[in-house]
């Protein structure tokens, strides 16, 4: 027979039974009957009181026994019972103090891990380093040795593992479970808690060799479920992932622990969803500024390049990319009105040519989800086998109002194209459409200018002509004049004037069109000058240097009379003793062009007799510089260098590919 049965069957002799079954008891008795002092009987009392109560036994029995008591130490019952009964409930009451600090401690820890888990979720947007805190936080207070977190990927229908604390660290993110298996899939499928006392006498518990959890026998695995209003009904839209704690040896998960865990899934559902929701607008954000930074090198190098496959292949390459799409191509309509493969990124072929056409010209996107399937166009099947590719979307190019192509993207597998790749493929086809414009108005542009080359190419030859054959008018006339009187003098002058702008026009047939330069003008009006004005007793050195100076066909005309004059000034006044130098010398400086003739004419002898001058050719200098270059004309003598300088600036204008000023 067990002690309680003794103790609460009510024998004759309850203090005798006490002695036979209860040992301790009965040596706190034989105590408590040895002592004779009352105040240490009732310490003895309510010791007996206290230890009855720790070891489990019932008040009812401690009363009666405290009856037995009374008779045996001659002691009032009411003080005995009294004593006893308060010794017991004075223990019992003190066990229910440090139940409830112990209740009152593990509170304030949940609370402290809980503090913890949303601090390190707004501390921080980053997902893995917050979760390692909450699985180091939750072993912590719930007391365990493992606590892992898995992660729900809803593309792949999976589990997978993202923190640890106790398992393998390696093992993260190469440990993955399906809904439904394991404990942890258990738990996911249900949406609610799973305990398992003893893993090993669970038929749905799977060991992962990775992780190296065989060393441990009990588990408990909560969801981690992103509830909204309708808090109860529980979804796999829902799911965000798991969170498991496991111990070493077997154990009964008490429901404030369960509670504790759940709790902590709830606030990590929430970071989770605010951290997944800022990655994605990150991932966009990064994706915009990709769009736009590809779509600006789009347009600069349209803008720099003419090009037209460069820039159309360079299209193809972006729109593959940014669009997510396995293959693009641009399709260019003729004159015939046929469309004509001009640009492809990601593979070859134009077999959808003919399935494209008519939404080409009715200016109306397509999209083919299943090339296999799609009714409308049965053959299409055949194509897509050949090219391989399943879904297709097709975008009009249209330039001024008119239809003069389309650009394709092609996927691998059956793909429905959403908004933004669909928005996208529109602005790449506006791209698109321009470099085809732009290249059909350079081409335009080409011809005409062509055209009009030579056409102006004719009219310089033949104005060219024309003024040589007055210049051979005035050379014939010439000779029928005295050699030395003035009229001959001015024949030779205005045949050497006419001449350099024959030669100009001579220049300007055969160079760019309507563009020459400031050293190719002075070449010519030298070579003019050596033929006719220059006498062979008195030889003259010519020198032409400086930079390359560009000039449209009006200033190069203007330009030629001026050096053609201030040469035969030269030859006529400071050269025409014995002969000597002249140097030419062009220079460009802030838009400002100077040309300076000078001759070594202060170092020779003046001449036996002096021309006569009129001041006519000075007076056609100052007129064509301040006129028609609008410029300035300055003449002055240098003794120290020895050299008469005559300089003429004026403003370099702008000149188109037709030589006219911009």
């Amino acid at each position: 027979m067990s002690m309680y049965e003794v103790l609460t069957s009510q024998p004759p002799d309850l203090v005798a039974a006490l002695y036979a079954t209860w040992p301790h008891v009965a040596e706190l008795l034989d105590e408590l009957e040895a002592e004779q002092r009352p105040e240490a009987r009732i310490r003895r009392l309510r010791h007996i009181g206290a230890f009855w109560y720790a070891q489990g036994g019932a008040a009812e029995v401690l009363t009666e026994l405290g009856l037995h008591l009374a008779v045996r130490l001659r002691i009032a019952q009411g003080v005995v019972v009294s004593e006893l009964l308060l010794a017991y409930g004075a223990a019992q009451e003190e066990q229910r103090t440090r139940e409830w600090e112990a209740r009152l401690v593990a509170r304030a820890a949940e609370l402290n891990g809980l503090h913890q888990i949303i601090s390190a979720a707004n501390s921080t947007l980053d997902l893995d380093t917050s979760l390692q805190t909450v699985v180091e936080t939750v072993a912590q207070v719930v007391g365990v040795e493992v606590c892992s977190v898995f992660l729900y990927d809803k593309h792949r229908d999976e589990l997978v593992l993202r923190a640890t604390r106790g398992l393998n660290r390696a093992a993260i993110g190469q440990v993955v479970s399906q809904l439904g298996h394991g404990v942890t899939g258990w738990a996911a499928q249900l949406g609610q808690p799973v305990a398992v006392r003893d893993v090993w006498e669970e038929s749905r518990f799977n060991v992962e060799p990775q992780l190296g959890e065989e060393l441990f026998r009990s588990m408990l695995a909560v969801p981690i479920v992103l509830f909204s209003a309708e808090r109860f009904q529980f979804s796999a839209d829902k799911l965000q992932g798991v969170i498991t704690v496991q111990t070493i040896g077997p154990r009964e998960f008490l429901q404030e622990e369960i509670s504790f865990v759940e709790v902590a899934a709830g606030e990590l559902a929430f970071f989770i969803a605010n951290a997944q929701l800022y990655q994605q607008t990150d991932e966009r954000l990064h994706q915009k500024v990709r769009e736009l930074t590809t779509l600006q090198q789009v347009s600069k190098i349209i803008a720099e390049q003419i090009g037209l496959r460069d820039v159309l292949t360079l299209i193809t390459e972006k729109a593959v990319d940014l669009a997510q799409a396995d293959r693009a191509a641009i399709f260019q309509m003729g004159d015939d009105g046929q469309l004509q493969l001009v640009a492809s990124h990601g593979g070859n072929g134009d077999g959808v040519r003919d399935f494209i056409i008519q939404t080409v010209r009715d200016s109306r996107p397509l999209a083919v989800m299943n090339a296999f399937q799609d009714a409308r166009f049965p053959d299409l099947a055949k194509v897509a086998e050949r090219e391989r590719f399943h879904s297709l979307f097709c975008m009009p190019l249209r330039a001024r109002e008119r239809t003069i192509g389309g650009i394709c993207l092609y996927k691998h597998e059956p793909h429905l194209f959403d908004y933004e790749q669909v928005r996208l493929l529109s602005t790449f086809a506006d791209e698109a459409a321009i470099a085809i414009e732009n290249a059909r108005l350079y081409d335009e542009s080409q011809r005409a200018l062509a055209v009009k080359s030579a056409l102006l190419q004719e009219m310089h030859h033949r104005v060219r002509n024309n003024l040589q054959t007055i210049s051979a008018l005035l050379a014939m006339q010439l000779r029928r004049v005295e050699a030395g009187s003035q009229g001959a003098k001015a024949l030779r002058e205005s045949a050497a004037r006419i001449q350099s702008i024959a030669a100009i026009h001579n220049l300007l047939s055969r160079e760019d069109v309507g563009v020459t330069t400031v050293n190719a003008v002075c070449r010519q009006v030298v070579e003019s000058a050596q033929a006719t004005l220059v006498n062979c007793e008195t030889p003259v050195h010519f020198a032409i240097m400086g930079d390359e100076v560009r000039v449209g066909s009006r200033d190069a005309t203007v330009l030629a009379l001026v050096v053609n004059e201030l040469i035969s000034n030269a030859l006529a006044h400071g050269l025409a003793a014995e002969g000597g130098k002249v140097e030419i010398e062009a220079t460009l400086d802030a838009g400002l062009v100077t040309v300076e003739i000078r001759d070594d004419g202060p170092i020779h002898p003046p001449p036996p007799r002096p021309p006569h001058s009129s001041g006519l050719g000075l007076q056609i200098i100052e007129t064509l510089v301040q006129a028609d270059l609008g410029g300035s004309f300055n003449l002055l003598r240098d003794d120290a260098a020895g050299w008469m300088r005559a300089r003429v600036s004026f403003p370099q204008r702008m000149v188109d590919a037709l030589g006219e000023d911009v």
